[in-house]
């Protein structure tokens, strides 16, 4: 029982009588009133619920002695008309004080489950309250401004459910330490764990991350001049596997290279990607080799492709990014050379007679004078001297 409510008395036309506060009983229970010496007509009793309570509904079960009969937004009671005579103790009113249950939905951007400081609320998301006993519907509300959303309720035990918005899907559960900064939503329902909401008790926990998915890719083409960009006359290579790894090497997904919408060939896509970090691994056909990395300023027309490995570098990939910078250019290599000779006649021409030279030094530069490499020539294949 509650004692120190006000308990006012009128007539069935609506005029005050008489006002008492609920107080113990002569068995020392608390919450009791009684208005007596009444004259023989009709009442009304209006209940004042104290500040932070609420009426309970009214008129719930069979027993009228135990329900509680104060209208939730009046507090008054019906007309109870009283016999001479007549002692009738069967008006009573259940008081609650509402729980409070909700808190926050965000745009995962790293997709990690975990709150961070850079990541912001996502406006208009569609959220669901649930009895847990049978899964019914108690009451929609939409996030503001700032992914925040809340439910002021009866106690109980209760679910949440959010509606994911077309293109996003939910952050992993449960991720890190802290109980206020993670997702709470199951990554396939979007619903939560059941929960205890006690009397008063406000409960701003819960939570639900969601991301959209990201992508990356893009081309695979013939560097004609093994320059590492991407110059006009270069075309596409179709039919080049892609592997695509997370950054701690484990294997996710593997493609090939293709025409693309516009039937140009050399093209690859990762898509429906959860945010995070990636390596692409490029798999050079037999016969070719990487081009340079990293050439030029244009990062949309370099190679990325380690001339080792054939890998990138670590790709962080946020919620909804495509990333379409990640290419590799591969050539075909090339040979010169061939013969030092001894013109017995100093022709210039090589006639019949005249004999290859062993040992003489061939060094190798390119166009603007620069040393390469160097040789000396020898026997071929066959044993002919001076290649």
């Amino acid at each position: 029982g509650i004692n120190g409510v006000t308990v006012n008395l009128y007539d069935c036309d609506g005029n005050p009588l008489a006002s008492t506060t609920s107080a113990d009983d002569a068995t020392g229970n608390a919450g009791y009133y009684l208005f007596e010496d009444m004259a023989p007509g009709c009442y009304e009793v209006e209940f004042v619920a104290p500040e932070g309570s609420v009426f309970s509904p009214p008129n719930q079960g069979t027993d009228d002695a135990l329900d509680s009969d104060a209208d939730p937004d009046t507090g008054l009671t019906g007309d109870i008309p009283l016999a001479s005579g007549e002692t009738d103790l069967t008006w009573d009113a259940g008081l609650y004080q509402p729980a409070v249950i909700g808190d926050y939905v965000w745009e995962d951007l790293d997709a990690d489950g975990i709150q961070d400081v850079d990541e912001t609320g996502i406006e208009g998301v569609t959220v669901e309250l649930r009895r847990c006993e049978d899964d019914s519907l108690v009451a929609t509300t939409t996030t503001d401004a700032d992914g925040a959303y809340s439910f002021t309720v009866a106690p109980g035990d209760y679910y949440v459910q959010f509606l994911a918005p077309e293109g996003y899907v939910y952050s992993p559960q449960n991720q890190g330490s802290d109980g206020a900064l993670d997702s709470d939503a199951d990554p396939v329902t979007g619903q939560t764990d059941c929960t205890t909401l006690e009397p008063g008790e406000t409960d701003l926990t819960w939570d639900a991350g969601l991301y959209q998915p990201a992508a990356l890719g893009d081309y695979v083409w013939e560097d004609v001049n093994a320059n590492g960009i991407q110059d006009d006359g270069d075309t596409g290579i179709n039919n080049v596997t892609i592997n695509l790894y997370d950054c701690d090497g484990n294997p996710l997904a593997s493609t090939t290279t293709a025409d693309d919408a516009t039937d140009t060939a050399g093209y690859y896509l990762f898509e429906d990607m959860a945010p995070g970090c990636y390596e692409v691994e490029f798999v050079a056909p037999v016969g070719m080799v990487y081009s340079p990395q990293n050439q030029g300023t244009d990062d949309a027309l370099d190679s990325d492709a380690d001339s080792t490995t054939g890998r990138t570098g670590p790709i962080d990939l946020i919620s909804g990014q495509t990333d379409l910078t990640w290419d590799a250019g591969l050539y075909e290599p090339v040979s010169l050379g061939d013969y030092v000779w001894e013109d017995v006649n100093a022709n210039g021409i090589q006639d019949d007679g005249d004999t290859g030279i062993n040992g003489v030094t061939v060094n190798l530069l390119d166009c603007d004078g620069n040393p390469l490499a160097s040789t000396t020539s020898a026997d071929d294949a066959t044993g002919n001297a001076g290649y």
